[in-house]
């Protein structure tokens, strides 16, 4: 079939390159929806108030134009299952009943044909392959999209309610913490310099699910295996960020984290980093402590912002009381870590900082899908960029298969505000969270993501909305209705 090129889109109110027209009738044209937007030579910058959708009068294609159409349909089916309070119950127990099946019939491993079901549909939109060259592909894709990269999770994870309790001897912890260090080994130097690597330490096997459980050191064994991750992903250029987990063991975590980042955040470079909860009352206070300490030893913070994935499984009274608290309190630590300055929510918790505001290095990965917030850091950090401000290392992440809307738009607001200021740092680096492995070891995160979007119907009924009119205008424009 003969395609015509697909135009580069742009982002809202960037004052258009080409004269391309939109053969469309006048009862179709629509108001912006970029009230209160401010400039920047010629960029608009959108206030947090504004929206990140395009003005419907911009006759441009949207930024989900960099998608191609089978994307877009597997995207918008699965969002409207996950929309459905009705479609996704019953997709939430078929899910859970192929994740821990134990009859032949039903495990994909031995179903060809429901591996090739599975694989095709809900695989496909969340995960990166089953083997290197298929994680290369998808790779390649989104970098080809116009991605900064990705961020790739090896997907065996280990069932925790059964690893607290069991008991192991030396050689199955030994082979335990083997397995796991060869497959965090095979996913980082499945990446790029310049992408992150995400690990969990629960698939370290039992014995260190305890360890964290007690709030003890690591093992001999362990430190080696970690030191050899973090050693190869120093050396090319890979970024390490080691992901939440339930409560039992976050604290455990945090400790050995911080204690990887003293070693490898070095010379104002941040190799590890280690992931915040907003939704944790304890957060803000956590979080300024490990900024004392990275002040105090010279080290850079990597901090990885999440609002977190864990209020279903942990104690509730852990968690502010509404989701508009956890929302100020995410944007106003974001804020104040963009900036480099405390304020009311994110405050110094030493007495020198309080008397001389100083604030350490900070890199971070603002992992996301809400709108709002992102609105809020691009209208800080275009701000920044326009006041010739110092930049922090700051990088968007959105879920694979999620938040293709938000994702888009921040690709090209990004470039053309880097055009647009010449500036010599770039502005929304934007990377893509997708798991590896086999379409069983998948399972369990694929479960995770529906979970998920039980909680946020309103935010996948807007990424929907904006993946239907996508696919209407491409289908439009294959009909001839729209001219190129």
């Amino acid at each position: 079939m003969n395609m015509k090129p697909m135009l580069r889109p742009r982002p809202l109110g960037v004052p258009s390159l080409s004269r391309i027209r939109f053969r469309q009738p006048a009862s179709h044209a629509r108001s912006s929806n970029l009230a209160g937007a401010t400039s920047l030579n010629n960029t608009t910058i959108p206030s947090p108030d504004a929206k990140l959708s395009r003005p419907h009068t911009d006759p441009t294609p949207p930024p989900l134009s960099l998608l191609a159409l089978p994307t877009l349909i597997r995207s918008y089916l699965v969002s409207a299952v996950s929309a459905s309070p009705i479609l996704l119950t019953p997709s939430l127990w078929i899910l859970s009943l192929l994740a821990h099946s134990k009859s032949p019939f039903l495990q994909v491993e031995h179903n060809r044909l429901l591996h090739y079901i599975v694989k095709k549909t809900i695989y496909a939109q969340f995960c990166a392959g089953e083997t290197p060259p298929e994680v290369q592909r998808t790779a390649t894709h989104l970098k080809e999209t116009g991605y900064r990269g990705i961020v790739l999770n090896y997907a065996k994870e280990l069932v925790f309610d059964k690893a607290a309790s069991v008991k192991q001897n030396k050689d199955d912890e030994a082979k335990d913490i083997e397995d796991w260090k060869q497959g965090l080994l095979k996913t980082v130097k499945l990446v790029d310099s310049g992408d992150y690597a995400a690990l969990k330490y629960s698939g370290a096997g039992p014995s260190v699910v305890q360890r964290l459980i007690g709030k003890l050191p690591p093992t001999t064994a362990i430190s080696q295996a970690t030191k050899e991750i973090c050693d190869f992903a120093k050396d090319t250029g890979i970024k390490l960020l080691w992901d939440a987990e339930q409560n039992a063991v976050q604290p455990g975590i945090d400790q050995w984290t911080l204690d990887l980042q003293r070693e490898y955040n070095r010379d104002g470079v941040a190799i590890v980093y280690g992931t915040y909860q907003a939704y944790a009352i304890s957060t803000p206070k956590l979080l300024a402590q490990h900024l004392a300490i990275a002040r105090r030893e010279d080290f850079t913070l990597g901090v990885k912002l999440v609002r977190g994935a864990y209020m279903g499984s942990d104690p509730r009274h852990l968690f502010w009381a509404t989701k508009a608290e956890t929302d100020r309190v995410h944007d106003r630590i974001a804020e104040a870590l963009i900036r480099k300055e405390w304020n009311e929510t994110l405050g110094p918790v030493e007495e020198q900082d309080a008397q001389k505001p100083t604030f350490p290095n900070v890199s971070l990965v603002l992992a996301t899908h809400n709108h709002e917030s992102v609105r809020k850091a691009v209208a800080i950090r275009q701000e920044q960029a326009r006041k010739g401000e110092e930049l922090i290392d700051l990088s968007y992440a959105q879920l694979m298969g999620m938040a293709d809307d938000l994702g888009t738009e921040l690709i090209v607001a990004g470039n053309d505000a880097c055009a647009a200021t010449r500036a010599k740092i770039e502005l929304s680096k934007t990377y893509k969270y997708t798991a590896w492995g086999s379409v069983r070891e998948c399972l369990t995160y694929l479960l995770r993501r529906a979970e998920e979007n039980q909680g946020s119907l309103s935010r996948t009924r807007e990424g929907r909305l904006a993946l239907g009119k996508e696919i209407r205008r491409r289908l439009l424009a294959r009909l001839g209705w729209l001219d190129h």
